[in-house]
C-alpha cells in the first residue's frame, strides 16, 4: 500500500520545494528515466533556459527524492529503451508540475510502504518510513492546501490561478482539458 499527495506546483515552486527538501533531509533528487544505468542526480526539476526561463531537466518530469545512503534499485524496459527507477526502492517519487504557460498539470508526492519479495508482502525499513512521514509533514506545510480541489498548492501557483490560470487533472490526447 502506498502513500500520496496531490499538488499543483509552477516551476518556481517545484525548485523551492525540492531545495528545501533537498537541505532540510539531506535528500538526493533523481531523474527515474534514464538510457544509461547509472542514476542521475540534479539539483532542481527545472534550470533556467537561455530565454531566461525554467525549462524541465527531464522530458518526463519525473523523480525520486530519496536519502543520501540509500541505494536505488533500477529496471530495464527493452521499449522504449531506458532505465527507471524500481518503486520498490526506498525513495518518494516527485512527478508532474508539466506547465505550457496557461494550464498547470496536477503532480504528486507518493511512496509505497511495502513491496513483494520472495511472494511475500514485506516493509521498507524503518528509517526510511520516519524519513518519508517528515517528507511528507513538511511538504504540506511548506505548501497551501486546497479543499476544493482536494491538492496542495504552491505559492505561485495560487497566484497563476487567481490571474485565470488553469489546473487540470487529466489532458486527454485530443487536447481537451479537465479542469481542476
Amino acid at each position: 500500500m502506498g502513500r500520496q499527495f496531490s499538488f499543483f506546483l509552477l516551476p518556481s515552486d517545484a525548485n523551492a520545494l525540492v531545495g528545501q527538501l533537498r537541505c532540510r533531509f539531506g535528500s538526493k533528487f533523481l531523474v527515474d528515466y534514464s538510457p544509461a544505468y547509472d542514476l542521475f542526480e540534479v539539483v532542481a526539476p527545472f534550470l533556467e533556459g537561455s530565454a531566461g526561463t525554467l525549462e524541465p531537466v527531464s522530458l518526463s518530469n519525473r523523480f525520486y527524492l530519496a536519502p543520501q545512503a540509500t541505494q536505488l534499485a533500477r529496471k530495464f524496459y527493452p521499449k522504449p529503451n531506458w532505465w527507471a527507477i524500481d518503486s520498490d526502492s526506498e525513495g518518494i517519487e516527485f512527478s508532474g508540475c508539466d506547465f505550457d504557460g496557461t494550464t498547470v498539470l496536477i503532480g504528486r508526492l507518493w511512496y509505497q510502504r511495502d513491496f513483494v519479495k520472495d511472494m511475500h508482502l514485506a516493509s521498507k525499513s524503518s528509517e526510511f518510513l520516519k524519513w518519508a512521514e517528515a517528507v511528507f509533514r513538511y511538504a504540506k506545510r511548506f505548501l497551501s492546501y486546497e479543499a476544493k480541489i482536494d491538492a496542495y498548492v504552491g505559492e505561485a501557483a495560487m497566484k497563476f490561478r487567481q490571474n485565470g490560470g488553469l489546473f487540470t487533472s487529466t489532458i486527454s490526447p485530443d487536447g481537451r482539458i479537465a479542469s481542476a
